[in-house]
């Protein structure tokens, strides 16, 4: 059964951020492929929700996806089959668990 995906406000705010970094450095084509590559992974993740590596050190049950040089921080809720995208990052930057603390 495929988990259920919801998206925080942090995610909307990183998604505008990075998807406005790339239209201005690179235009809209590459803007639509990085929305392609986000969408692929979040289908994967939906049917495969346990298959991020996980990152103890930022939380329990905290696991990453990669669509370089981005990475989607996300937490699977086993009990109600729930995917909830944290946060996404620029991979060069450095992931605390205090990012995530309003999550």
């Amino acid at each position: 059964m495929m988990a259920r995906i919801v998206f925080t406000t942090s995610v909307d705010a990183d998604s505008a951020a990075i998807y406005a970094e790339l239209d201005a450095k690179a235009g809209k084509p590459t803007v639509l492929k990085y929305r392609a590559l986000f969408r692929r992974l979040y289908e994967h993740l939906a049917d495969f929700p346990d298959s991020g590596p996980p990152r103890y050190n930022l939380g329990p049950k905290i696991r990453i996806g990669v669509v370089s040089p981005y990475i989607v921080i996300y937490r699977h809720v086993e009990a109600d089959n729930t995917l909830i995208v944290l946060r996404i990052v620029h991979g060069k930057r450095k992931i605390t668990g205090k990012m995530l603390q309003r999550q």
